[in-house]
């Protein structure tokens, strides 16, 4: 059984990753890393498989939509956020770009802003966290 949340956190840059990481966990919250879409085909297993399996224990999802994509067939952001958004799991997005305005305001939270001490991510996540799954009645 679960003792904390847990988030999936989405993000190229290793050495972003394990900062992102390090606040997070600082937090409280259990962390489950994901690079994203990998060469060579940056097409991400969710995308081919429908299903993201990493999402199964995570209360919330922190997508970094600066994801490197270099082929056709790569997994945009779009279709990650789209992704994790149909599993009904929360998700606050960095780094949106434009996509905000493709989303409805209730399906993610979505940041822009440089964030050098982690404060806005967490007051993200922890809004999030408190909000139940879609579909569950409870996260």
């Amino acid at each position: 059984m679960k003792t904390k949340p847990a988030v999936l956190l989405v993000q190229r840059s290793c050495d972003e990753r394990e900062t992102l990481a390090d606040w997070i966990e600082g937090a409280g919250y259990d962390v489950v890393l994901c690079s994203g879409p990998v060469a060579p085909s940056y097409v991400c297993v969710g995308d081919r498989t429908g299903s993201c399996p990493l999402i199964e224990d995570a209360d919330v999802v922190v997508l970094d939509c600066r994801l490197e994509n270099q082929s056709a067939e790569a997994t945009s952001p779009a279709d990650l956020l789209s992704l994790y958004v149909c599993s009904g799991r929360p998700v606050v997005v960095l780094g949106s770009e434009g996509l905000a305005r493709l989303f409805a305001d209730d399906d993610a939270i979505f940041l822009d802003e440089e964030n050098e001490d982690g404060t806005g991510l967490l007051d993200a996540i922890r809004r999030l966290i408190v909000r139940p799954r879609a579909g569950t009645g409870s996260h």
